[in-house]
Order: C-alpha cells, then sequence, then structure tokens
C-alpha cells in the first residue's frame, strides 16, 4: 500500500476519534445544564433518590447521566370533581365542586418524595369527600337550598385545617351544583309557588284594607266639612249640638249666686 493512502487514512481515523470526542462533549455539556422556569421548582434525583433541596427557577447544573432534574409546576392547582352527600334529613344529592389551592413551593420536594405526582387524588380528594359528607351531614335539604353558602364555608374551613399545612395552602371551595332527588326538588318548587302565592294574596288584602281606611278617612273628612259648613251657616245649631252632648247634670263648681244658663229657645 502507498504510503501517502496510508498517511491519509490516519488523518481520516484521527478526524472520525476526534468528531465523536467533541459530539460526546456536546452532549455532556448540554447534560450538565437546566432551567427552571418562574412557574416551576425542580427536585434532583441522584441515582433515583430525590434530594429535599428545592431548585428555585433559573440556570443550574448536574452531574450528566447519574442525575436527573424533575420539574414541578407551582401555578395555583384547580381541580373540577363531584361527590355523593347525605342530608341531616338523608336526602341523597350529587354535588359538583370546584377547589383551588397553592403548593407551599419550598416543600414541592417533601410532597414528591412521600406522595409522588397523583398527589389530588392521594391526599387532597379523600378530605373533600370526608369534607363534604360532614357538612351536608349538619344541614336539611332545605336549609341547603336556602342557604348553600353557609355548607360551603364550613367545607372549606374544614380543609383548611385537615389539609397538611406543610404541602398545601390559600385553599379555596365552591359548590358548583347541587342536584338533589327529582321528588324533592319538585316539592321544593310547589313550597315556593305555595309562598309567592300566598305572600301576593297578602299584599292584596294589605292594599285593599289601605284603599278602604283611606276611603273612610275620606267620607269622615267630608262629613266634618259639611257639619262644619252648616254650623258656620246656623248659630243655632251650635246650642242644639251643646245640648246633645250636655248629660243633664250642672257643674260641681259655681262662681257666687249665680247657675249656668242656657238658651234653649
Amino acid at each position: 500500500m502507498p504510503q501517502n493512502i496510508v498517511i491519509n487514512n490516519k488523518k481520516i481515523g484521527r478526524y472520525v476519534i476526534w468528531s465523536v470526542l467533541v459530539f460526546l462533549a456536546i452532549i455532556v455539556l448540554s447534560s450538565s445544564f437546566y432551567t427552571i422556569r418562574s412557574s416551576e421548582r425542580g427536585v434532583l434525583s441522584t441515582f433515583g433518590k430525590m434530594s429535599d433541596e428545592v431548585i428555585e427557577d433559573g440556570l443550574h447544573m448536574k452531574i450528566p447521566f447519574i442525575q436527573t432534574v424533575k420539574r414541578v409546576n407551582v401555578q395555583q392547582k384547580k381541580f373540577d370533581g363531584k361527590e355523593d352527600s347525605y342530608t341531616r334529613d338523608v336526602q341523597t344529592s350529587e354535588v359538583e365542586y370546584t377547589i383551588n389551592y397553592d403548593l407551599v413551593r419550598e416543600n414541592v420536594s417533601k410532597l414528591m418524595k412521600n406522595v409522588g405526582d397523583d398527589y389530588h387524588n392521594r391526599i387532597v380528594v379523600p378530605f373533600i369527600r370526608s369534607a363534604m359528607k360532614e357538612s351536608f351531614g349538619n344541614f336539611a335539604a332545605t336549609e341547603i337550598v336556602e342557604n348553600r353558602d353557609a355548607v360551603r364555608r364550613q367545607i372549606e374551613q374544614q380543609l383548611r385545617e385537615t389539609l397538611d399545612s406543610n404541602y398545601f395552602m390559600n385553599v379555596q371551595f365552591q359548590l358548583v351544583n347541587i342536584d338533589f332527588d327529582d321528588d324533592f326538588e319538585n316539592a321544593i318548587k310547589e313550597k315556593q309557588v305555595a309562598e309567592q302565592n300566598a305572600l301576593k294574596a297578602k299584599n292584596v288584602t294589605i292594599q285593599v284594607e289601605e284603599q278602604a281606611k283611606q276611603t273612610k278617612a275620606e267620607a269622615e273628612a267630608e262629613a266634618m266639612s259639611i257639619k262644619a259648613a252648616a254650623l258656620e251657616s246656623n248659630p243655632k245649631l251650635v246650642n242644639y249640638e251643646a245640648v246633645q252632648k250636655w248629660n243633664g247634670q250642672l257643674p260641681q263648681y259655681m262662681l257666687g249666686n249665680s247657675v249656668p244658663f242656657i238658651d234653649l229657645k
């Protein structure tokens, strides 16, 4: 084989080796750096073992092929759900709800380490179910219909007290819809219609009574006006009115020897 061919093969071999080394270096370097966004927190694992340290947002380094990073979204969480509950008077209801909460950011590594990604279903949902059953059991169905917010506040307060404050904060709970048994809902509607009709009848009665009072007052005022006009035009009617009101008894006191005199002519 010619010497120049051997030299060229050696050069090509060196190029290939250097290319592979550069490629590996690029992979190693790219695997050494990672970024955490402001809406995230990172959890670092070494050979699969999670660290208790929470990685803040920004640019960070890790050991390639040995360490891995798990990104946890720490934006406010919102979940919708549905549960069956019983009221104090044993009325069944299907309840749709919405819950919002925040994760305690400095403890997300412990949450991932001790619970995992499915923390909502494993921790939050059982507490929601318990709080709803207890709170609905404290109220009769009609009380819930008339004051649903009282039930909501009780559930929310219980969740704030029972959910682990190391992991969850800013809990907000809303009742979206409460679907009672059809027979009960029909009875509620009939009751509301009856109450509205009774109120309407009461208002009509009050209106009639007020009109009657006003008519009577107007009649009395007119009679007084006629009487006053008659007395003014006929002075003798004044004495007549005095006689009609006199009870036949003389006054119990007198001035001198005079006797009260009434002109009866």
